[in-house]
């Protein structure tokens, strides 16, 4: 039997938890053998709570002997909820041999504890671009899941159920995988690029390679903004053109698009960063905190002061 020890510290995802032991619970289930068992752990052994308010009872602490595979969960804060004896723990464990896998935020204590060396982790797209800057050797990689032996991570989502499959087809069978996938009435993502298969034909550049280029300059420069003139330019794309394009596929002009990306992009950092709400505005390409106040209002209804602190007054 494969056992997996599955380690969640305060605020771990409740979805990713269920996207870890029922595709177990199923393959088991098909291969009418237990091939997979599981243990859930705290740092501590007491009850922890998920980011959804659940609070569970661990089988046990992390001193409960050895196992073939760790994977951690962690959510919001999750520097703050993994106590200090969490790293060393992880340490021995990757010295052990045992598969390492971590989803969402949990990358970030896997960094910190020097895991991620030579194989870079998938993270939640919120808080890609903010883990990067914290990090001079960008262990971190924008996708929905990775899986190279033996390391194995995920963004979070639906994202871990395709981790925990790779596990599957790489302990049991891909036969197995492949059973539990239908069982499941799932359709996985692509095992080559960690991205949704039904999303491979949907792309900007799919749909206009033009605009696919404009997005890509914007997306480029958000911290000093480019004039409308000089992204077509860039682009190769008439101002005319590149503004119909906007309308027809993205529902939105240029100038509200290239803003919007802006602002998601402040909220991200707000989220997911202890930097100054100052800070933040220059970095979004704001020069005046009051203009990044307005218009942070009127797309979110929130000002920025108040985005803030909603993880902590919702989850």
């Amino acid at each position: 039997m494969y056992l997996i020890d599955v380690v969640l510290v305060n605020r771990f995802p409740l979805l990713s938890l269920t996207l870890v032991t029922e595709p177990l619970r199923v393959a088991n289930r098909e291969a009418l053998l237990k091939l997979f068992g599981w243990r859930l752990l705290s740092p501590d052994g007491k009850p922890v709570t998920s980011s959804s308010g659940f609070t569970l009872t661990p089988d046990s602490n992390l001193d409960n002997g050895p196992s073939d595979a760790v994977i951690l969960l962690a959510s919001y804060g999750a520097e703050e909820a993994a106590p200090s004896d969490l790293t060393p723990w992880l340490r021995r464990r990757a010295r052990d041999g045992c598969l390492m896998g971590c989803v969402d935020t949990a990358a970030v204590i896997f960094a910190k504890a020097g895991l991620l060396e030579g194989r870079p982790a998938a993270v939640h797209h919120e808080t890609f671009n903010t883990y990067r800057s914290e990090f001079r050797d960008r262990p971190f990689t924008d996708r929905i899941f990775d899986f190279a032996p033996p390391r194995c991570s995920s963004a979070g989502g639906v994202g871990t159920l395709d981790m925990t499959l790779a596990i599957i087809a790489h302990v049991a069978s891909p036969g197995i995988a492949q059973r539990v996938e239908k069982v499941l009435n799932y359709q996985p993502h692509a095992p080559e690029t960690g991205q949704s298969l039904f999303d491979r034909d949907h792309t900007l550049a799919a749909v206009d390679r033009d605009l696919a280029r404009c997005v890509e300059i914007m997306q480029n420069r958000l911290e000093d903004p480019l004039l409308l003139s000089t992204v077509a330019g860039m682009a190769g794309v008439p101002a005319w053109r590149m503004r119909r394009l906007f309308a027809k596929y993205l529902g939105a002009s240029p100038r509200d698009y290239y803003l919007g990306l802006r602002l998601d992009r402040a909220r991200d950092l707000l989220r997911n960063s202890h930097a100054r709400i100052a800070s933040i505005a220059v970095a979004c390409g704001f020069e005046a905190p009051e203009t990044f106040s307005r218009a942070y209002r009127n797309r979110f209804s929130v000002p920025p002061s108040r985005d803030r602190d909603w993880p902590s007054r919702t989850r």
